[in-house]
């Protein structure tokens, strides 16, 4: 499965998408190299860095445009490190080779390195430097030959003399490389700006390690001497006699059947740093030999105290040339076998101490520092990623300021998961990384991408963190479209890539875990909307539609998760209890608006099927649903058939006016018998049935006490308009209001006394008997 199948993406979907979609590939291949995520984080970037430089060239002065071909490079390089630095640290392979007394230097600085990661480390951090170094060299291929106006001058000398020209007498005479140092004279200017224009272009080639370049450039320019101090930087001795049986560390030199490299590479460092200290050396020259031998870098300091991954790799080369230096002199037997020169030690003696002059160091050095993208690279460098994130988060409870700015956000995040999935959680904050994730899945619910949200929340390393902080965020949902997408991601994704030991439910299947996230998501909403409900003294019936507010919608939407999953146990549990609030609090409208589409009695059937299939496939559960709960459901259906026909009648006398004729259509009896067949055994009958315990009798009465004056009232104004069509209504009226005179026999009239409403229902029954006088005596004896 690709990525732009798992979220169905368009080519040129925003990169939140694309990062999200990286993550769910490897959440739903369970064999996945972590480093290909990586792989794909780089490449990512790498595209969106090559379309920002297309659009800076067209528009070079757009300060935006430079800022995020900046920043997408950065991160370019910030995921290239990584996946350098963490391939290293994570890899396995530290065995040593086998090494003897008598072993080639090469061989016994291999096994230097695998017993000292640290120093390995720099080499690879310089490698990771060199290759992503920008500057551009341009090669003279044009052959000139070496000191041309010198050569020039020189030969005319004798003429020079006799003319009484001494204008060039300060030239070397002769025209050997070593000529200006051994005779401490010059070469001719233009010679020199030309040597300088050659030395800077083959300084730049070292500094990006395209060493063969620059020995070929020193080779087609003249400068063989300079040729030759290269190759000997990259050589390093191997004997195939002694060594043949440990060559895997450098398969170039595997094959080879002569002795090759130099043997005594202390004897060139010292060479080349001697050669260094030369005064009258071309300063470029001099740059070349500092950065080769890692001597006094000072000069080379200077010119690239503009950049700070230049500086940085100066630091790194010298500290690096120097351990190495000090391994081959703990190697010789003594010191007769080097040159009795001192190279000085590096300027600064370790990674974190090179980082922090480069942020103290002020001017462009300092604020190329504060880049927060250079930052984050420093603390992978320095390999305490865990601090890093604690530091960038910080602990004032407010959302983070790195958190603050989007690609940060996006960046943070991402490292912190691949830190999660490849180390765990024993160096890791587990609260550093749920603030570090759920404050990205914020952003990305306000970036209106929620869909991506569940991939992040399943990487929370503790399961309750991740179902608060998913069911905060479902909490919050109410559209069909993105429930439904939700449900569809949150399947998909089997479990989260960490467990800890403290997790609930840690063998959960993937659907466990979903239908535990839902009862929270559920259960949050029902306490945050808890205030909403506190009955009054008086309950006043709202059942106009705009009576419905945004905290019932939230709350009855809530419940909806239940029956869109089939969750039937849960849907009974959270109905019963938000159709209490509803009903103790008068919102009929809201009640109606909750019942829509669903259907309570084939609810209570599904949830018995369940049960029984069950215990068919051995699960043996009974369920927390009790007989007294599905018979209160049902209560409440026939309640809402009860009010659906009083809408339909409200309807129906709305929508045809007030002319007599629309009494003659066909089925308006059989409506008005149906509906008051209804009613009439909803107000003897509603919850007349025994409660078994006080709390439910008491709630039960509350009910009766509220909704029964409701439905009579409802009942005699259905009457008052069925006249029209039959005056035997005004009977059934006249009954009704008896029937509540009747306290003998019935609780009506301590219903309509208990709510306040029987000075309603009184005008009410004068207003029946007004309307039976229009036919005299007999319209009200009839």
């Amino acid at each position: 499965m690709t990525t732009s199948e798992i979220i169905n993406l368009q080519p040129d979907s925003n990169v939140e998408t694309q990062f999200a979609n990286v993550l769910h590939s490897f959440q739903l291949s369970k064999q996945s190299d972590p480093f290909e995520i990586i792989s794909e984080f780089k490449t990512i970037c790498a595209k969106r860095a090559l379309l920002a430089g297309e659009r800076l060239e067209d528009d070079d002065t757009n300060p935006s445009l430079k800022e995020e071909f900046s920043n997408w490079n950065l991160e370019v390089k910030l995921w290239d490190l990584v996946d350098r630095l963490y391939r290293f640290r994570l890899s396995q392979d530290n065995e040593l080779l086998r090494e003897y007394k008598f072993s080639s230097i090469g061989i016994k600085q291999e096994n230097f390195l695998r017993r000292n990661p640290q120093i390995r480390e720099l080499s690879i951090i310089i490698l990771w430097i060199q290759l992503h170094t920008e500057t551009f060299v341009s090669v003279d291929d044009k052959f000139q030959s070496k000191w041309a106006n010198t050569r020039s001058a020189v030969s005319n000398t004798d003429f020079k003399i006799l003319a009484k020209n001494t204008a060039d007498s300060d030239l070397v005479d002769k025209l050997d490389v070593d000529a200006p140092l051994r005779s401490n004279k010059s070469i001719h200017p233009a010679d020199e700006s030309a040597d300088s224009k050659v030395f800077y272009r083959i300084y730049r080639l070292l500094l990006q390690d395209k060493i063969q370049e620059a020995i070929d450039q020193a080779n087609h320019t003249g400068n063989y001497a300079l040729a030759l101090i290269l190759v000997g930087a990259t050589q390093e001795y191997f004997d195939p006699i002694i060594d043949k049986q440990d060559v895997s560390f450098d398969n170039s030199i595997a094959e080879q059947t002569k002795p090759s490299g130099l043997k005594h590479k202390l004897l060139w460092k010292k060479t080349v740093y001697k050669l260094s200290q030369q005064s009258r050396l071309n300063h470029y020259e001099r740059l070349i030999y500092n950065y080769l031998c890692g001597g006094d870098i000072s000069e080379n300091l200077k010119e690239s105290s503009q950049d700070w991954d230049e500086t940085l790799l100066l630091y790194l080369n010298q500290l690096y040339a120097y351990n190495i230096e000090k391994f081959i002199v703990s190697q010789l037997e003594s010191e007769s076998e080097t040159l009795p020169i001192s190279i000085p030690k590096p300027q600064l003696e370790s990674v974190s101490e090179i980082l922090n002059t480069l942020s103290n160091s002020g001017g462009e050095l300092t604020k190329q520092s504060e880049d927060p993208l250079r930052i984050i690279i420093g603390g992978v460098i320095l390999g305490d990623v865990p601090s890093l994130l604690h530091n960038l988060i910080g602990s004032s409870g407010q959302e983070p300021e790195a958190l603050k700015r989007p690609y940060l956000a996006r960046i943070i995040t991402h490292l912190a998961i691949f830190q999660l999935i490849t180390e765990g959680t024993d160096n890791l904050n587990t609260e550093d990384i749920t603030t570090i994730i759920t404050s990205y899945t914020s952003k990305l619910a306000e970036y209106k991408m929620s869909e991506l949200i569940p991939i992040y929340l399943s990487f929370v390393p503790n399961e309750r963190d991740s179902r608060e902080a998913y069911a905060l965020f479902l909490s919050s949902l109410t559209d069909s479209s993105d429930r439904t997408k939700q449900i569809e991601i949150s399947r998909r994704i089997a479990h989260p890539v960490v467990e800890m030991d403290d997790m609930i439910d840690i063998d959960e299947s993937s659907e466990d875990k979903l239908t535990n996230v839902l009862r929270r998501t559920v259960e949050r909403v029902m306490k945050e909307t808890e205030s909403h409900y506190q009955p009054q003294d008086i309950i006043a019936v709202q059942d106009e539609p705009n009576q419905v507010d945004s905290i019932d919608f939230k709350l009855y939407r809530s419940v909806e998760w239940f029956y869109e999953n089939k969750m039937y146990e849960d849907a009974i549990v959270a109905s019963l209890a938000i159709i209490r609030r509803f009903l103790l609090c008068g919102k009929l409208a809201t009640l109606k608006k909750f019942a829509e589409g669903k259907n309570f009695k084939a609810l209570v059937v599904e949830y018995d099927t369940q049960i029984q299939t069950r215990n068919l496939v051995g699960h043996h559960e009974s369920g927390a649903v009790s007989e007294d709960d599905k018979e209160e459901l049902l209560e409440y259906a026939s309640l809402l058939e009860g009010l659906k026909l009083i809408d339909d009648w409200k309807g129906f006398v709305s929508d045809n006016g007030s002319g007599s004729g629309k009494w003659s259509s066909a089925g308006v009896d059989n409506s008005i018998e149906k509906t008051s067949k209804t009613l009439t055994k909803l107000i003897f009958n509603w919850f007349k049935r025994t409660a078994h315990n006080l709390d439910d009798f008491i709630i039960f009465e509350e009910f009766r006490s509220i909704y029964v004056p409701y439905l009579i009232i409802e009942l005699l104004k259905i009457y008052q308009n069925a006249r029209l069509k039959d005056w035997k209504y005004m009977r059934s009226a006249f009954k009704l209001i008896n029937d509540v005179a009747n306290e003998e026999e019935n609780d009506f009239l301590a219903c309509f006394l208990k709510c306040g409403r029987l000075d309603e229902f009184l005008v009410k029954a004068g207003e029946v008997s007004i309307l039976a006088g229009e036919r005299g005596i007999k319209g009200i004896f009839y």
